[in-house]
């Protein structure tokens, strides 16, 4: 992410009806988002977003990230949006998701990915066991999504699985 990318992303991230029905409602505000960005550049010990960008045009299609879900567990989760449903079901995410994975162990010293998706998600379901995701249940009722309570599918891809992973 760069400074002159925070406009573009943040129009990307208001945009709640383009996003679909699985991305969370919170929009940050800019005066927020930019804070967030000068502090970091989103990316520290414990979260880390980086965009999935057209390399032929430079166009921001969506976003990959990570971050320790829970403080005891040796591992962190990601999760992923292509922010425009023209963009989706043309392998960008998995090709961006697969690279993301690798860079991740190799940069960090953990040994599990996880994603957490729910259930009526099948596209982000898909894109998990597309990059070597193993399934390894549902957790019922564990999220609220737009005041109704739904079932998340737990994925986990574990260091020493990473040859699985379909990288372009």
């Amino acid at each position: 992410m760069r400074s002159k990318d925070l406009d573009t992303y943040l129009d990307l991230t208001s945009d709640i009806e383009s996003k679909g029905p699985y991305y969370p409602l919170r929009i940050d505000t800019e005066v927020t988002l930019k804070a967030r960005f000068e502090k970091d550049g989103f990316w520290g010990d414990d979260f880390g977003l980086l965009l999935v960008v057209e390399k032929s045009t430079d166009r921001i299609l969506g976003i990959v990230v990570y971050f320790k879900a829970v403080h005891y567990y040796h591992c962190v989760e990601v999760g992923y949006i292509l922010f425009k449903p023209e963009d989706r079901g043309k392998g960008y995410m998995t090709e961006a998701l697969a690279i993301f994975c690798k860079y991740l162990f190799d940069l960090k010293p953990i040994y599990r990915l996880q994603i957490q998706a729910e259930a009526a998600n099948s596209a982000s379901c898909k894109v998990a066991e597309r990059c070597g995701f193993k399934r390894e249940g549902t957790m019922r009722q564990a999220f609220i999504s737009r005041g109704e309570p739904c079932d998340i599918e737990m994925y986990s891809l574990i260091r020493s699985e990473m040859g699985a992973l379909p990288l372009p």
